[in-house]
């Protein structure tokens, strides 16, 4: 049952179910389904955002008639959920410095993350990518977690002026940090360009993708992506074998 939402950003939502779920990974997510609705007649994936005291959050973005119809919806009205579905992220080697870089609305699949993180006993540096600065997601739940994110925009209103790469670039240059991990989530040529920067620079990075699935079940194969591995190229399923995947082995042609 939906017990809480509110706008965060034009088109974007931070919604609280209530939920019986013990525990969940970062990185993993739930499938969505508003009972009344025959159209649209499949689930929707969401990452999940927050977990505890028997609650769940999620953060979506308005793109389409499923999210259209969620977004409407109010505390009180019932959903129903599947899930913790999926692979989630791997925590960094101890003494690692965590870099954690969204893009837009990425920055939901990662904020379970830098909480772990800090759980961990890490210090993650988290960097934020926007199109301007009302469109910066997540500001209020870091700055509770003691995080304050570096933050660049597309046209200059806040931080860095620029895409959040360049910023990425220029944080491991001016300030370099001990074996450093980086894992993000967004647009996937943001994604690729974050890949293609850890792999200059042999760094370890993880990329959450968010392609659109049927059945988030391995069933449908609908969310298939092309994966390097000892043998070769194949395809692998975003919501069983992902959706955290090692930025190395992701062929990043590809289409979503």
């Amino acid at each position: 049952m939906i017990v809480a939402k509110e706008p965060v950003a034009p088109g974007h939502y931070r919604m609280r179910l209530t939920c019986d779920w013990e525990s969940a990974e970062p990185g993993q997510f739930l499938h969505l389904w508003l009972p009344e609705c025959r159209d649209p007649l499949l689930r929707r994936p969401y990452t999940v955002y927050r977990l505890r005291d028997g609650h769940l959050d999620i953060l979506f973005q308005v793109v389409g008639e499923g999210t259209a119809l969620l977004a409407e919806r109010s505390p009180g009205d019932v959903v129903r959920v599947l899930g913790p579905l999926g692979n989630g992220f791997s925590m960094p080697p101890a003494g690692s410095t965590p870099y954690v870089v969204g893009g837009g609305v990425g920055m939901a699949s990662l904020h379970l993350l830098v909480e772990r993180l800090i759980e961990g006993g890490f210090s993650p540096r988290v960097l934020i990518g926007a199109r301007s600065t009302g469109y910066v997601l997540c500001r209020d739940d870091l700055d509770a977690l003691g995080v304050t994110p570096d933050i660049s925009t597309n046209d200059g209103s806040e931080g860095y002026h620029g895409f959040v790469t360049d910023l990425l670039q220029t944080r491991l240059e001016r300030d370099p940090a001990g074996s450093p991990v980086i894992y993000t989530c967004g647009p996937t040529p943001m994604m690729a360009a974050v890949a293609k920067i850890a792999a200059q620079r042999e760094i370890d990075c993880q990329v959450a993708l968010e392609n659109r699935m049927g059945c988030a079940l391995g069933v449908c194969l609908g969310c298939v992506v092309p994966i390097r591995s000892e043998s070769g190229v194949g395809y692998q399923r975003v919501c069983t074998e992902g959706p955290v995947f090692d930025a190395r082995t992701v062929e990043w042609g590809y289409r979503v």
